[in-house]
C-alpha cells in the first residue's frame, strides 16, 4: 500500500499525536517572518472570511483539467507532464473544456534550497517549475500544483507548515493557477483546519495571483466549517480506486448520506458558483468497462463535481476520448446555474438524480448500480413538471420525442444508465429547497439538544437520537435518559454550533444493553479531527463504569465534533445539549 493510502487509513482511524506537538525543526527560520503565526489564527479566520473566496470570480463552473496522480502517483517527470499537455490539446479536451494541468505530489526536490524555497526535484524537472508552466500556458492550458499543509507531503517531501507565505509567493511567480493542497500530517500544525486555510487564503491573495485553493482533507466537513470562505473546492471523501465500488461510494460523500444526515438528501446545498464539494479525481480511462467510465462520468456531471481526468492521455482511447468530451453531458456539468444534483429517488440499487438547468431545463440521470437488469422511471411531478415534455438523450445527442406524465429507461443493465434532458427552455424550474438552519445549527437562546438537530458531518456508525444504538432507551448503570445520542464505534458525528453556544453539557457511559468486556471512549473535539483540540476526553471506559459528567466552555466554536471509539461497543451522549445564553 503507497504511503498516502497507509496516511489516510491511519488518519480515520486516528490514533492522534497528542496535541501541541510543534514541528519546528522542519522549516528554515525567516523565510516567512512569520514568528507568531500560531497565534494568529483567529484574525485570518477573520479576514479570510470577510473577502469571501467567491469574489474573485474564479470558479464559477466546476473546474475541469487533469492531475497525475491517478495515473502516475509520483512517478513524474517533465517529458509526461510536457507529452500530457501536447495530448490535452491533440485530443480536444483542452477545447472541451479541460484546462488545468496539475502536478501532484512527487514534482518537488527532498529539501527546500538554501534560502528555504521550493524546488524542482532536478532530475524529474530539470528546467524547473516556471518552465513547466510556461510550456503549459504555450497550449492555452493552466497550470496547477500540489502541496501539502503538513510539514511533509504525503510523499514525505518538503510540505508547506511555516512557509505558506513563501510557498504562495514561490507558486505565483512560476505562474500558478491552482493549489491542490493537501492534508497529511496536518495534524501535527496544532491549527484548526479554518486557522489552516485562513493563513493560505490570505497569503494567495498577497501573492496578487488568482488562483483556484482546492483542498484535499480526506473529506473531513469543509462544507460545515466553511471552506468556501477560503477555498473554491473541497473533498467530500477518501481517495478514489479504480473500481466501480469506489466510485459510488465517493459519490454517495457528496450526493448521498455517507458524510451527511439523511434528512439533507446530499451535499447540494452547499454548493454553487465558485465553491463546488469535490467527490475526488475522474477514473475514466482506468476502469474496466465502457460502461462504468460512463455511469462515473455521467454521476459526476449530474452532481456539479470538478472534472479532473486521471487516465494517461498520451494513450487516450477514441471511446474514452469520446466519454470525457462528450458535450452535452460536460455542458450539465459546466451549466452556469451552479446547482449540484440530487436524489428525486433511491432504492439501494436503482438512484434518480435531477439538476435544474440555467435554460429552464432538468436534466435526469437513471443509474442501475444493481446486478440484474431493471428498468428505471422518473414521474414529472418528482422534477416540477407535468403534462407532455420533450426527452433528449445527452449521451446519443438525439431528441426521443414527447412524454406524458413520466419516462422509462427501459433493460438498464449494471452500471446501467440514462442521461436525458426535460422539458424546453423557459422560465426556470425551482431547485429544492435547502435544510432549514435551525434543523441542524444551533440558533436559539436557552437549550438545544444535539439529538433535535441533523448531524453535519459523520464518519463510521451514526447515531440513534433519543434512543441506544439498538432504539431502545438510553440507559447507564440503571438511569435512563430521555434525550441523547446512542452510538456504536466507531462513531465520530459533527454537530454545528454556530458559534453561538456558551456551554455543552452531556452524561457518557455505556450502554446498559451492552454485555461485553471492551471499552469505549468518548472524546470532543474542536472542529475537526485535525486541529486535535481536544476539549474532553473520558479516557477508557467499561461496562459498569462510573458515568462522567461532560461541561464544557464553547464560545467562539462553529463545529463540535464528538469521537465514540471502541470494538462493537455501545455507548451513549446521554442528555447532550448545547446552553446560548441572551
Amino acid at each position: 500500500m503507497k504511503l498516502r493510502d497507509s496516511y489516510r487509513t491511519i488518519m480515520f482511524v486516528f490514533i492522534v499525536i497528542v496535541f501541541g506537538v510543534c514541528i519546528n525543526s522542519c522549516s528554515s527560520e525567516g523565510v516567512n517572518n512569520q514568528a507568531g503565526e500560531m497565534s494568529f489564527g483567529l484574525s485570518a479566520v477573520q479576514e479570510a472570511v470577510s473577502g469571501n473566496a467567491v469574489d474573485n470570480k474564479l470558479a464559477l463552473t466546476p473546474p475541469m483539467g487533469w492531475n497525475s496522480w491517478n495515473i502516475f502517483e509520483a512517478d513524474i517527470d517533465e517529458k509526461k507532464i510536457r507529452q500530457t499537455a501536447d495530448a490535452m490539446v491533440d485530443s480536444g479536451m483542452r477545447d472541451a473544456g479541460y484546462i488545468y494541468l496539475v502536478l501532484d505530489d512527487g514534482w518537488m526536490a527532498k529539501s527546500r534550497d538554501s534560502d528555504g524555497y521550493l524546488v524542482a526535484d532536478p532530475n524529474k524537472f530539470p528546467s524547473g517549475m516556471k518552465a513547466i508552466g510556461d510550456y503549459i500556458h504555450s497550449k492555452g492550458l493552466k497550470f496547477g500544483i500540489y502541496e501539502d499543509r503538513g510539514h511533509l507531503t504525503c510523499q514525505q517531501l518538503p510540505g508547506s507548515f511555516k512557509h505558506e507565505q513563501a510557498d504562495m509567493n514561490t507558486f505565483a511567480r512560476w505562474g500558478v493557477d491552482y493549489i491542490k493542497m493537501d492534508s497529511c500530517f496536518a495534524e501535527n500544525n496544532g491549527r484548526l483546519s479554518t486557522e489552516d486555510y485562513a493563513i493560505y487564503r490570505k497569503y494567495i491573495t498577497k501573492a496578487g495571483r488568482p488562483m483556484v485553493l482546492s483542498i484535499s482533507d480526506f473529506g473531513n466537513g469543509a462544507w460545515a466549517w466553511g471552506g468556501e470562505d477560503m477555498a473554491q473546492l473541497w473533498r467530500t471523501s477518501g481517495d478514489i480506486y479504480p473500481w466501480m465500488d469506489s466510485v459510488y461510494h465517493c459519490a454517495d460523500t457528496s450526493g448521498g448520506d455517507r458524510s451527511i444526515h439523511p434528512a439533507f438528501n446530499g451535499l447540494w446545498q452547499f454548493a454553487g458558483p465558485g465553491h463546488w464539494n469535490d467527490p475526488d479525481m475522474l477514473q475514466v480511462g482506468n476502469l474496466k468497462n465502457g460502461i462504468g467510465n460512463k455511469a462515473h462520468f455521467s454521476l459526476w456531471c449530474i452532481l456539479a463535481a470538478p472534472l479532473m481526468a486521471g487516465n494517461d492521455l498520451r494513450s487516450l482511447s477514441d471511446s474514452v476520448r469520446k466519454i470525457l468530451t462528450a458535450p452535452e453531458v460536460i455542458q450539465v456539468n459546466q451549466d452556469p446555474r451552479g446547482i449540484q444534483g440530487y436524489k428525486v429517488y433511491d432504492s439501494g440499487d436503482h438512484e434518480v438524480y435531477n439538476k435544474p438547468l440555467q435554460d429552464g431545463t432538468t436534466a435526469v440521470l437513471l443509474l442501475n448500480k444493481g446486478p440484474k437488469p431493471v428498468d428505471i422511471t422518473i414521474d414529472w411531478d418528482k422534477i416540477g413538471l407535468s403534462g407532455r415534455q420533450k426527452v433528449r438523450d445527452l449521451w446519443a445527442q438525439k431528441d426521443l420525442g414527447y412524454y406524458t406524465d413520466s419516462y422509462t429507461a427501459g433493460d438498464l443493465t449494471r452500471h446501467g444508465l440514462m442521461l436525458i434532458k426535460v422539458g424546453s427552455p423557459g422560465p426556470l424550474l425551482a431547485g429544492p429547497a435547502p435544510m432549514s438552519p435551525d434543523k441542524y445549527m444551533v440558533t436559539k437562546n436557552g437549550t438545544t439538544y444535539l439529538s433535535d438537530l441533523y448531524y453535519i458531518w459523520k464518519h463510521g456508525n451514526a447515531p440513534k437520537s433519543d434512543k441506544n444504538f439498538n432504539n431502545n432507551p438510553i440507559t447507564i448503570n440503571g438511569i435512563t435518559y430521555n434525550k441523547g445520542l446512542g452510538c456504536k464505534s466507531n462513531s465520530k458525528i459533527m454537530y454545528k454550533l454556530n458559534n453561538k453556544a456558551d456551554r455543552f453539557k452531556a452524561v457518557v457511559g455505556l450502554d446498559d444493553s451492552y454485555s461485553g468486556s471492551g471499552q469505549g471512549r468518548f472524546r470532543v473535539y474542536n472542529e475537526d479531527l485535525f486541529g486535535n483540540r481536544v476539549l474532553f476526553d473520558s479516557g477508557r471506559m467499561s461496562k459498569g463504569s462510573s458515568v462522567k459528567n461532560v461541561d464544557l466552555d464553547v464560545k467562539g466554536v462553529k463545529c463540535l465534533l464528538l469521537v465514540f471509539e471502541g470494538k462493537n461497543v455501545f455507548g451513549n451522549w446521554a442528555n447532550a445539549h448545547a446552553i446560548a445564553k441572551d
